[in-house]
C-alpha cells in the first residue's frame, strides 16, 4: 500500500505540473506574435558558446554589431552576384526557413496534434436487452515543464547557426572569386607579354630585312628574326585564348561579371571573433548546448490530456411484479495519459546532445588554431610578395637597358643576331617575373584579407 500511495503522489504531482505548464501556455500564447511572421534572429547575437535564456524570435534581442569591409572596389557587387547563383547558399538558406517553420510549433498550446476519438459498442447478450454504449473523446498533448522554452531556444540556436553558416558560405564564394579574378589577370598579363614580344620582334624583323637587302647582314640572320616572329605569333594567339578562357570562367562564377578594374584594397585587421569561420562552430556548439536543454525537459513523452462523454442506453432485466424500464445515461469525464521516464529511453538521448556537444567543441578549437595560422601565414606571405614585386621591377628595369644598348650595338656591327636575341630573351624572362610578381602581390593582399575573413 505504501508503495501504491508513493506512486499515485508522484503520478498527481506530474500532472499538477503539466496542468499548470498549459495553463500558463495558454495565458502566455496570446500575447507571441502569429507564428507565420516570427522576427529573423540576428546571427550576430551569438557571440559566446553559452547560450543561457536565449529569447523567442517575436522579441527584440541586443545584437552584437559585426564587423564589416567597406563595400568599395568590385569585389562587393561581384560577389553578391556570385552569391546569388551559388547553389549551396541556396541550399542552406532553404534549412534556415525550414528551421524557422518550427516556430509554429513553439507558439502552439500544444506540442503536438489535438485528437479526436470515439468508440461504439453493442452488447449482443447479457441481461440488459439491447444495451449500447456511444463514446466520444477530444484530447491533445501537453508541454512538459519547461520544454516550449527550450524547444524554442532550440530553434533560435538553429536559425542563427544556419545563418553563420552561410557567412561562411559566402567567405568560401569569396575565396573563389578571388582566385578566378586573379586567374584572370595573370593570363590577360601573359597575353599583353606576348603582344609586345611580337611587336618588337616584327620591328627587329624589319630591321634584319632592310639591313640583309644592304648586304650588312646575311641571310641567316633574316631567317633568325623569321623565326623568332613566328614563335611570337604562336604564342599571341596561345594567350589570347587562354585570357579568354579565364575571363568567361569568371563571368560563368560571378553571373556575368568582368574581371575588369581594382578587385579591393587590402583591408585592416578586425577582432579575431568576427571571423565567419569562428562564428560558425560558435553558433553550432550553442545549438548543441540548447539542444541538451531540450533533451532534459523531454525527460518522458507528452502526457495526453483529454475530454470525453459517454451515452450508455438499454433495457433493464425485469423485476417480479416490475415494467422493464429503458435506461438512458450521459457520462462526462476527463482522461488523462502520463508516460513514465526509463533509463532506456533517456540515456541514449543524453549520451548523444552531449556527444554532439564534444564535438563542436572539438570543431571550435580546430577552427581558432586554423584562422590564427592562416592569418600569420598570409601575412608572411604579404610581406615576401611585396619583396619580390620590388626586386622584379629593378630586374626589369635594369633588362630593359641592356636591351637597348644591345639594339644601339647591332646597328652598329658590334655583336650579331644571336647575341641580340640573347638579350632580348633575357629581358623577355624580366617581363613575365614582373607581371608573375605583380600578380602575386595581389593575390597575397587578397588571401590576407580571405584570411581576415572579410566577404563585403
Amino acid at each position: 500500500m505504501t508503495l501504491l500511495s508513493t506512486c499515485e503522489q508522484s503520478v498527481t504531482r506530474i500532472l499538477v505540473l503539466c496542468l499548470a505548464g498549459l495553463l500558463a501556455g495558454g495565458a502566455s500564447a496570446a500575447e507571441r506574435e502569429p507564428a507565420a511572421t516570427p522576427a529573423k534572429p540576428t546571427a550576430s547575437a551569438v557571440a559566446k558558446p553559452k547560450v543561457v535564456g536565449m529569447p523567442s524570435p517575436p522579441r527584440k534581442r541586443a545584437a552584437k554589431p559585426r564587423a564589416v569591409a567597406p563595400r568599395s572596389h568590385l569585389i562587393a557587387g561581384h560577389l553578391e552576384m556570385a552569391v546569388a547563383i551559388d547553389a549551396q547558399s541556396a541550399s542552406l538558406e532553404a534549412q534556415r526557413r525550414a528551421v524557422a517553420s518550427r516556430y509554429a510549433t513553439s507558439n502552439s498550446i500544444t506540442p503536438g496534434s489535438p485528437y479526436f476519438a470515439g468508440a461504439r459498442q453493442d452488447r449482443l447478450s447479457g441481461n440488459v436487452k439491447g444495451y449500447r454504449e456511444t463514446e466520444l473523446e477530444v484530447g491533445m498533448p501537453l508541454w512538459l515543464p519547461g520544454q516550449r522554452d527550450a524547444f524554442e531556444n532550440n530553434v533560435t540556436a538553429g536559425v542563427l547557426e544556419l545563418e553563420e553558416r552561410l557567412a561562411l558560405r559566402r567567405l568560401d564564394v569569396a575565396a573563389l572569386v578571388r582566385d578566378a579574378w586573379w586567374r584572370a589577370q595573370r593570363a590577360v598579363r601573359d597575353a599583353a607579354i606576348a603582344r609586345d614580344r611580337l611587336a618588337t620582334a616584327r620591328d627587329i624583323g624589319r630591321d634584319m630585312t632592310r639591313r640583309v637587302e644592304l648586304g650588312e647582314s646575311s641571310s641567316q640572320d633574316e631567317l633568325l628574326a623569321r623565326n623568332e616572329t613566328l614563335a611570337a605569333e604562336t604564342e599571341v594567339t596561345q594567350m589570347n585564348a587562354a585570357a579568354e578562357a579565364a575571363r568567361a570562367s569568371y563571368r560563368v562564377l560571378t553571373g556575368g561579371a568582368f574581371p575588369d578594374g581594382t578587385l579591393e584594397p587590402i583591408l585592416p585587421p578586425r577582432p579575431i571573433e568576427d571571423h565567419p569561420a569562428l562564428r560558425a562552430p560558435i553558433a553550432t556548439l550553442a545549438r548543441a548546448e540548447t539542444n541538451l536543454r531540450l533533451v532534459d525537459a523531454s525527460f518522458i513523452e507528452n502526457p495526453d490530456l483529454g475530454v470525453f462523454g459517454r451515452n450508455e442506453q438499454g433495457t433493464e432485466p425485469v423485476v417480479t411484479g416490475d415494467v422493464p424500464v429503458r435506461s438512458n445515461n450521459n457520462t462526462i469525464g476527463v482522461r488523462f495519459r502520463l508516460p513514465l521516464p526509463t533509463p532506456g529511453r533517456n540515456e541514449p538521448r543524453i549520451a548523444a546532445a552531449r556527444a554532439e556537444m564534444d564535438s563542436a567543441r572539438a570543431e571550435l578549437d580546430r577552427a581558432q588554431r586554423l584562422v590564427a595560422a592562416e592569418i600569420a601565414a598570409a601575412r608572411a606571405a604579404l610581406v615576401a610578395a611585396r619583396r619580390a614585386d620590388g626586386l622584379a621591377a629593378e630586374r626589369l628595369r635594369v633588362a630593359t637597358d641592356q636591351f637597348e644598348l644591345a639594339r644601339k650595338a647591332f646597328r652598329l656591327g658590334e655583336i650579331n643576331a644571336f647575341d641580340l636575341y640573347r638579350v632580348r630573351q633575357l629581358q623577355l624572362d624580366a617581363q613575365r617575373a614582373r607581371a608573375d610578381a605583380a600578380v602575386d602581390l595581389g593575390v597575397a593582399q587578397s588571401r590576407l584579407n580571405q584570411a581576415w575573413g572579410y566577404a563585403p
